[in-house]
C-alpha cells in the first residue's frame, strides 16, 4: 500500500487580507498598528456597504445578480464576525494583563 506524502501547502490568497509589508510597500513609510487597524476596520465597513448596495439593486429589481449579492453578503458577514471575534481576544488579552501582579 502505498501512501501519498503530505506536500507543501500553499497558502490561500484573498484579496481581503494583505500582509502588513504590502501595506507598508504601497505607502512607502512606516506603519503603525493604529494605522492598519484603521485600514482594516475601513476595509470591513466598505464590506458592508457593498453588500448592503447589492441587496438594493436585487430587491429594487436593478441588478438580477443574486448569485453576486450572496457572495457580498457572505464577505460581509465573515469580516464582521473576524472582526467581532478579534476585538473580543484582545479586549480579553488586555484584561488578562491588567490583572497581572508585577
Amino acid at each position: 500500500m502505498y501512501i501519498v506524502p503530505i506536500s507543501d501547502m500553499s497558502p490561500i490568497s484573498s484579496d481581503f487580507i494583505k500582509p502588513v509589508s504590502a501595506v507598508q510597500e504601497e505607502k512607502n513609510e512606516t506603519v503603525t498598528f493604529g494605522d492598519v487597524l484603521k485600514s482594516k476596520i475601513q476595509e470591513v465597513k466598505d464590506l458592508e456597504s457593498q453588500s448592503l448596495q447589492s441587496a438594493y439593486e436585487i430587491s429594487t429589481g436593478l441588478s438580477n445578480d443574486l448569485e453576486g449579492a450572496m457572495l457580498d453578503a457572505t464577505k460581509a458577514s465573515t469580516a464582521i464576525q473576524l472582526t467581532v471575534q478579534l476585538t473580543t481576544r484582545a479586549v480579553n488579552a488586555y484584561k488578562e494583563i491588567l490583572s497581572m501582579q508585577v
